[in-house]
């Protein structure tokens, strides 16, 4: 009866923890999907940023062109030669200025962008099956130590006495399959 009550009580703890190992399992996988889905967002945000950054880079590519204009129409309107000496050199800086401030604007559009998309390695599956493997071997552990306690595992053979280290002594189980 006692041998009956203890693998019965070892059934019932084996299938509860296959019960907990696979809700983690399964909270594991709708953790990556979760996951998946807000990449999927951060993804969308990403080229969001980096086509306001084209846009507002070309904004800035006309409004040189506007500025360099103005200045070539402002030497011409004062009676100087805009192709040669200080007003060619103003609309060249102004050129350059107005191309580096384009770039600027696509560079920190791409570290916005980047940002969106850079995250931590994924491990969300990784640590959901490492959590399912520790509640599988702590239930089976707990299972036979269980069922050692009631008794499941006794046999009338007596049990060998080892001695450990030092002065501790100890029984091993006696297993009977």
């Amino acid at each position: 009866m006692c041998v009956s009550l203890a693998v019965a009580s070892l059934i019932v703890a084996v299938a509860g923890t296959a019960v907990a190992t696979t809700a983690t399992v399964e909270s594991a996988q709708s953790q990556k999907d979760a996951e998946n889905a807000n990449n999927k967002v951060a993804e969308q945000k990403a080229v969001a940023a980096e086509n306001a950054g084209a846009q507002s880079a070309a904004d800035q590519q006309l409004k040189t062109k506007r500025l360099m204009a103005s200045q070539v129409a402002a030497a011409g309107a004062g009676g100087v030669d805009p192709s040669t000496g200080t007003p060619l050199t103003l609309v060249g800086q102004s050129a350059e200025f107005g191309e580096l401030d384009s770039l600027r604007i696509i560079n920190n559009a791409s570290r916005v962008a980047w940002g969106y998309t850079a995250s931590p390695e994924d491990t969300s599956m990784t640590g959901g099956y490492m959590k399912a493997g520790a509640t599988l071997l702590g239930g089976v552990s707990n299972a036979y130590f269980g069922a050692q306690k009631a008794g499941a595992f006794s046999s009338s053979a007596p049990t060998p006495q080892y001695t450990g280290m030092g002065s501790t002594s100890y029984n091993a189980p006696a297993f009977q399959w």
